[in-house]
């Protein structure tokens, strides 16, 4: 028991490195334009750049995660029970489990060693490519999946959670996978065929050339930045 707890931990320090200082799918939504934004960047982007041209300079002292996180904690404790019932709910059992407690860090080969992401779940073809992935959420307010109850396609994520449609857009780049499952999930519904949402992501070819371009502007910026910083100190 205690090599298998120690194995976990393992892998998540080992995670944690593969990501540090790179532009992670489940945060690149922060290079996107906010309404109304004239820049390229957003105030909070060049916040997430400098991070990440910090990180580039400094060894990662501590996982950066908030483990004291409410909402965190719970979507962990729940993941596994809802990929269970996403396996179930499709019939696909050969789907993997990559979640809290198994990260897999892959990198976009498009920008390799600047960015990457990490599916929950992926279904790996006899050709070993992924085909399909899924994004689990389970959130600790149930008014979210209450609402997400009502939506039937890939453009209701994208309106009314674009934090995760960017981040799947990002997982189907990075694996070339041409669908993704949206997976939203609460137990707490005392209807069992409504304790799960699984709404179908296809590429978005748009959506996905804007991120491209902003990634690769956003590294640019990042290695500026660390040149500014770090020219002195050759």
């Amino acid at each position: 028991m205690v090599d298998t707890i120690r194995e976990s931990e393992d892998i998540k320090d080992k995670w944690h490195l593969e990501r540090w200082a790179k532009f992670t799918a489940s945060e690149n939504h922060k290079l996107l334009a906010l309404t109304g934004q004239t820049a390229l960047f957003s105030p909070g982007a060049w916040t997430y750049i400098r991070t990440k041209a910090m990180q580039s300079c400094t060894r990662m002292w501590e996982r950066p995660e908030l483990e004291e996180v409410k909402s965190l904690l719970h979507g962990k404790m729940y993941e596994y029970p809802a990929y269970d019932a996403y396996t179930r709910a499709t019939n696909n059992s050969s789907m993997i489990y990559l979640g809290s407690e198994n990260p897999l860090f892959l990198e976009y080969e498009e920008l390799k060693g600047e960015s990457g992401g990490s599916p929950d779940a992926i279904n790996i073809n006899p050709a070993s490519g992924i085909d399909i992935l899924a994004e689990i959420k389970c959130p600790k307010n149930p008014m979210y999946h209450w609402e997400r109850l009502k939506w039937t396609n890939q453009w209701d994520v994208k309106e009314g959670y674009v934090q995760c449609y960017c981040q799947i857009q990002n997982l189907l780049m990075i694996t070339g996978a041409p669908l993704a499952h949206f997976v939203s999930y609460d137990e707490r519904m005392v209807k069992e065929n409504a304790k799960i949402k699984i709404i179908e992501i296809k590429p978005d070819r748009k959506f996905q050339d804007n991120l491209h371009f902003r990634l690769v502007r956003a590294i640019q910026e990042k290695h500026r930045d660390i040149e500014e910083h770090m020219s002195c100190y050759e």
